[in-house]
């Protein structure tokens, strides 16, 4: 179990680190943009303290960016680094920095897989409140950098009420600020406020400069705008200064900007579960975007986060009022990675994004128009732990089943000591990526498909083992060296894992999923989820009762010999649900094939997961020859 928690954390963590990197260089880089006007002037230094810092900024950005890894992305940042520090030494003007800094965030944000947007609805409400908590004593009560503290600081706080500076900031570079705080000065991170939290602080900062009539005007031409219009668009408002959209867009631009860092919920459905599937529509946007600049690799991993972040949270909810839709749903995003995956003109990949936004909207006004009923929502909190909790169930009460029967009772106490440290571990992974960490969706199907096809190596040999002392003379000699040498400490242990594997892949995906199911109930379904979630668990325990009462009631060899059948069918679900979970990931290709889908079995239709499980039979059956004719020559 040590080895598979050490395995555990290698799968969760990747990728982190570098995020982080590129997030600290958009940071940078934003402050670079907006600080070099306070250091030159016309060609002259007007700031030797600022300039200092420019060159400082601009020659550690260029060293970051030479340690990313090789693509056209880093190559094309690369150069644009070195021409940064070249302007910053030839004291350019402000303007040149500007628009070299604006096109280097881009460059990063379409090149690299960054988080660019809030998750959820960002809560300016709550947001004041932190601020007056966390930032007063720096920025002032009205954020004009006139804290109680701001005299003794050198460089004085940020003045957000500052108009010139409001135009050169993105609401990421806010965020970022606030994520990583800013070397040099008196920011700190904030590691202790959680990303909702971090987001609803830069929207909130990020509106300090604008005011109510502007807003206003900004509210009317937003209702104006057409669907495909940019500023409609979470990301590019996000992405994009207050400038670069006055610039694009004119004064009219300017005010919807201002509108839309002050009412950001505009961005999202007035149901707060389908934010999701909102979120799930950005990300295919940003994933045809990089596809479009020929970064085919960032726009696949897109198009993945698209749907395991969005929409395979909703899944359950769409399926609860309309199954059809939901199948078409997922078979359009798999059709689409597919496209990505063997270089499909940009032409068929458009067409694809845009079948799949129109499947979206048609999944939001289902949801929008239909708050999950309380029989609704019993049925889908009922049906969510039995699909997710069925095969954990089956594992542990085997091998419970196992151990009684061979007379080890002392034995189950590991078996609980692996449930109870999955559901711990479960429970501690879902409050770190709500509160600590990031971890995203394909990181989630990684942990879940390796523990998956790890159980099921060890339910195919813990199955043959058993099927081996099915014979008289196998089955006397193993009765006669006694069960306590072929059950010791280390055994037993290793049952432990097995259950612990079993219980916790399914842990954090079942909090997840009732996490999206609430969101969207009305509040007498909400009541009714927990009624559906203590009728499932009920359900599982009589049947887990159920077989472990008749399962134990068969003689010693013909339960090995059921045993033994039984762990050979439960690691070819296995085997199937974990290639399914790697390729939801992005890890293994998906080939469709036109063959029924079993879930229940898992079986899918595809080349993929389907060929591993006839490896899995062929071998099987090729062990059981073997072992069949070794049996017949011991006999004779």
């Amino acid at each position: 179990m040590k080895v598979f928690i050490a395995f555990l954390l290698l799968t969760v963590c990747p990728g982190l680190a570098n995020a982080a990197n590129v997030q600290q260089l958009i940071q940078l880089t934003d402050y670079v943009g907006v600080d070099y006007a306070v250091a030159v002037l016309d060609g002259e230094i007007i700031n030797p303290g600022e300039y200092g810092e420019m060159q400082d900024f601009s020659s550690a950005i260029a060293a970051q960016v030479a340690d990313l890894p090789a693509s056209d992305a880093s190559r094309q940042l690369l150069a644009q680094a070195a021409e940064l520090v070249r302007l910053i030494e030839n004291r350019a003007q402000p303007g040149e920095v500007k628009a070299l800094a604006a096109a280097m965030r881009q460059a990063f944000i379409s090149g690299f897989d960054v988080t660019v947007t809030p998750r959820r609805v960002p809560d300016l409400q709550a947001a004041s409140a932190l601020y007056s908590q966390q930032c007063v004593s720096c920025h002032g009560m009205n954020g004009q950098g006139d804290g109680p503290q701001a005299a003794s600081m050198e460089p004085p706080p940020t003045d957000f009420t500052e108009r010139e500076r409001y135009q050169d900031r993105t609401v990421l570079g806010l965020y970022n600020t606030i994520t990583q705080g800013l070397g040099g000065t008196a920011m700190q991170a904030y590691p202790g406020l959680d990303e909702a939290q971090r987001w609803s602080l830069a929207f909130y900062v990020g509106q300090l400069a604008t005011t109510r009539e502007e807003q206003a005007v900004g509210a009317a031409q937003f209702d104006q705008l057409a669907a495909e219009h940019p500023l409609t668009q979470l990301d590019y408002v996000a992405t994009h200064t207050p400038a670069e959209v006055a610039a694009a867009h004119g004064e009219d631009g300017l005010a919807v900007m201002a509108y839309l860092r002050a009412r950001p919920e505009m961005f999202f459905s007035t149901s707060s579960g389908t934010q999701l599937l909102e979120f799930s529509r950005i990300k295919l946007g940003e994933s045809l975007a990089a596809y479009r600049a020929g970064d085919p690799d960032a726009a696949y991993e897109l198009a993945v986060e698209a749907y395991l972040e969005g929409f395979e949270l909703m899944e359950g909810n769409i399926n609860a009022v309309d199954p059809d839709l939901r199948k078409e749903v997922e078979a359009a995003m798999t059709d689409y990675r597919n496209l990505l995956r063997k270089g499909a003109p940009v032409v068929t990949a458009e067409a694809g994004v845009q079948h799949i936004e129109g499947l979206l909207k048609i999944a939001v006004t289902r949801l929008d128009t239909t708050a999950l009923s309380g029989k609704t929502a019993f049925v889908s909190a009922l049906v969510i732990l039995l699909r997710e909790g069925l095969e954990a169930l089956l594992v542990v009460a085997a091998l419970a089943a196992f151990l009684i029967k061979t007379g080890r009772h002392d034995g189950l106490v590991y078996i609980y000591a692996g449930i109870a440290a999955a559901f711990v571990l479960g429970i501690a992974t879902w409050v770190a990526a709500n509160t600590f960490i990031d971890i995203s969706g394909a990181q989630r199907e990684l942990t879940e498909g390796f523990a998956a096809l790890f159980a099921a190596v060890v339910l195919f040999s813990v199955g043959f083992w058993m099927h081996s002392k099915t014979s008289a003379v196998q089955w006397q000699a193993f009765i006669e060296t006694s069960l306590q040498r072929h059950l010791g400490t280390g055994t037993l242990w290793g049952l432990a894992g097995l259950s612990f594997i079993a219980v916790y892949r399914e842990m954090f995906e079942v909090v997840l999923f009732y996490q999206a199911l609430w969101l969207q109930s009305s509040p007498e379904g909400q009541q009714m989820i927990f009624s559906g979630l203590l009728v499932a668990a009920g359900l599982l325990v009589v049947l887990g009762w159920l077989i472990l009462r008749y399962s134990t009631r068969l003689p010693l060899r013909q339960f090995f010999a059921v045993s033994g059948i039984f762990m050979f069918v439960l690691a070819f679900i296995f085997t199937g649900k974990g290639i399914a979970a790697l390729q939801e990931a992005g890890q293994i290709p998906l080939d469709p094939i036109n063959i029924p889908s079993v879930e229940l079995l898992g079986i899918y239709p595809n080349m993929q997961s389907t060929g591993v499980q006839l490896l899995l039979v062929v071998a099987a059956v090729v062990m059981l020859y073997i072992s069949e004719s070794g049996k017949r020559k011991r006999a004779g």
